[in-house]
């Protein structure tokens, strides 16, 4: 199929000319908006007015990282009020990115909490999660909740699907190969497993212990196998690299701006390897 292929950037980067700038002249073209903090109305307008001149012009946007930062506002809170405040909240964002043009929308379900079983953790996400759809559905999105490590809910296989049973399609999965912990040897068969459901992947190596965000390459997961798997995928996916930077910026004393040229450079070059694969 004809994945497509981007780079997820911070929204602190997306404040600054020269990463704009840099990124439209950069091959990777695509992108992916991380949100980090949830930010308010008018925080979202101010952005999008910096970045309404670089759209088409070299900046795409496929898909927007929503804020995972939740306070007491989790997906898997029980009482319903506080769910509704996350659901609401969330979807209130997405109205406000839709300017950006992206079709997918990343979602972390978060972790359970102190002392909830994880069914009932999986289940109040769920609810979260059904709230969302009239908002999803509506603009033909697809909300993609992201495979994510240290025991955050929907980490394995087993919960993932306990997570989209019986969602509608709008409904999917970010699988982060780089956040399956020590069972990094099993991310081709997971894959394998939950390819129906996959519509992105975050993309990046990692230690074979935690999430590192290396290039890949750089660290323990077999790429040859995870690419078989991602090659075999019957529908369109969008393959987004969510790598560090910091390894590549100038020493602090020279006390200069750092010009992501060299990084985004390397971006493209390693997608170039992955896509030979």
């Amino acid at each position: 199929m004809a994945h497509q292929w981007a780079l997820s950037v911070s929204h602190d980067n997306m404040d600054k000319e020269i990463w704009l700038k840099r990124m439209a002249e950069s091959d990777v073209c695509n992108y992916e908006y991380s949100c980090g903090p949830v930010p308010g109305s008018a925080d979202v307008k101010k952005k999008y007015e910096f970045l309404k001149p670089w759209l088409g012009q070299g900046v795409n946007f496929l898909s927007v990282h929503l804020p995972f930062w939740w306070g007491a506002e989790r997906p898997a809170q029980p009482e319903e009020f506080e769910r509704d405040i996350c659901a609401r909240r969330l979807a209130f964002l997405i109205e406000k990115f839709l300017p950006l043009g992206m079709k997918n929308l990343t979602m972390h379900p978060g972790s359970k909490l102190e002392g909830q079983e994880r069914a009932d953790g999986i289940k109040n996400v769920r609810k979260t999660v059904q709230t969302m759809i009239p908002t999803v559905e509506k603009y033909g999105l697809s909300l993609n909740l992201e495979v994510c490590p240290r025991g955050s809910l929907g980490g394995v296989p087993e919960e993932m699907e306990a997570l989209l049973d019986g969602m509608p399609d709008c409904v999917g999965i970010c699988f982060d190969v780089n956040h399956a912990d020590k069972r990094y040897k099993e991310v081709p068969q997971w894959i394998a497993r939950l390819k129906k459901r996959i519509r992105a992947f975050h993309i990046s190596d990692s230690d074979g212990e935690d999430e590192c965000h290396w290039f890949p390459g750089l660290g323990a997961l077999d790429w040859p196998a995870i690419m078989k798997e991602i090659n075999a995928i019957d529908h369109d996916c969008v393959l987004i690299y969510e790598v560090v930077a910091d390894g590549l910026k100038q020493p602090a004393f020279l006390n200069r701006e750092f010009d992501p040229r060299f990084y985004l450079r390397q971006v493209a070059r390693n997608m170039k390897w992955l896509q030979s694969l």
